[in-house]
């Protein structure tokens, strides 16, 4: 019986290897090879960087640095957990299984995709965007279009605007779900609003973002951030009873323990700011009550 499964081999599930390798305890790590890190053409967000860093470097170094310490790495997607009647957990993998005393999930998060022409070149060079904390400063005087409906559109582009830029909402038709009040707070900050909804979307590296809405004239962006949220994978949690927010983030305590006992949940699927740095401090936090816990 392993100490620790982690689940996820992202920032937070590798820290987490890591941390508790360092600790002298059995762990595992189950990478579904699935991590958002590989997805960020340069974060500028981590410390010891401050030239940036692409995503997919970033996460081979922290391999590198999980090996440095022999942690062990299996290649899977984890389809369920169950928990033992003599204690601990199983997790099964297709015909794979392992079990453990506890149980770090580190699954992260997934972002909304756009319906966008290139999609996958337009993130490479950075077009279209997902995270505005991530990367907004160095947006800072450009046009820079937020597509998204409601209050997740409204808050992002009040977010970017707050940068120095000219930015247009794309607000897919969903501008009269706002309150007088929002609307003219994004009045305030020169938030352009683009009710219609967008007929087509293309991107290309060096000819920026090019949005066709029906029955108006096309119109052109440096870049484009997607506000159509996030998918938070915590069904093996839940599935054990564990407590989660609407958004699927785990509801966890200061140990970063959910609700349920022995099961524990650290970077993107944790409640909690979705970013590098917090989920490396979850995983830190995570595996050291763990290693205090046996």
């Amino acid at each position: 019986m392993l100490d620790c499964l982690v689940i996820g081999g992202g920032a937070a599930g590798l820290t987490a290897g890591v941390y508790l390798h360092r600790y002298r305890r059995t762990a595992l790590v189950v990478d579904a090879g699935q991590s958002r890190l590989q997805w960020i053409a340069k974060t500028r967000n981590v410390l010891g960087f401050p030239d940036g860093i692409a995503g997919a470097e970033l996460l081979d170094r922290i391999r590198a640095h999980a090996a440095r310490f022999k942690v062990p790495v299996e290649q899977g997607c984890v389809d369920r957990v169950t928990a033992l009647p003599e204690g601990g957990f199983e997790a099964f993998a297709g015909s794979r299984s392992w079990r453990a005393r506890t149980v770090l999930l580190a699954t992260g998060a997934r972002d909304v995709p756009p319906e966008v022409e290139g999609l996958k070149d337009a993130l490479k060079h950075a077009l279209v965007r997902y995270c505005p904390v991530c990367d907004g400063f160095e947006t800072q005087g450009h046009r820079v279009a937020v597509l998204g409906t409601d209050v997740h559109g409204h808050g992002e582009a009040a977010f970017i605007a707050g940068f120095g830029n000219e930015v247009t909402w794309l607000s897919m038709g969903s501008r009269d779900a706002l309150k007088p009040e929002q609307l003219a707070t994004l009045e305030q900050l020169g938030v352009r609003i683009a009710d219609a909804r967008p007929r087509r979307i293309h991107c290309a590296p060096g000819q920026g973002v090019t949005v066709e809405l029906d029955g108006e004239e096309p119109l052109r962006f440096d870049m484009m951030y997607s506000a159509l949220g996030l998918r938070h994978p915590s069904g093996l949690a839940t599935a054990l009873g564990a407590n989660a927010h609407e958004d699927g983030q785990l509801v966890v305590d200061g140990h970063m323990q959910t609700t349920v006992p022995g099961l524990y949940a650290a970077g993107d699927v944790a409640e909690g700011l979705n970013q590098i740095g917090v989920a490396a401090g979850h995983a830190a936090i995570a595996a050291t009550a763990i290693h205090n816990r046996l």
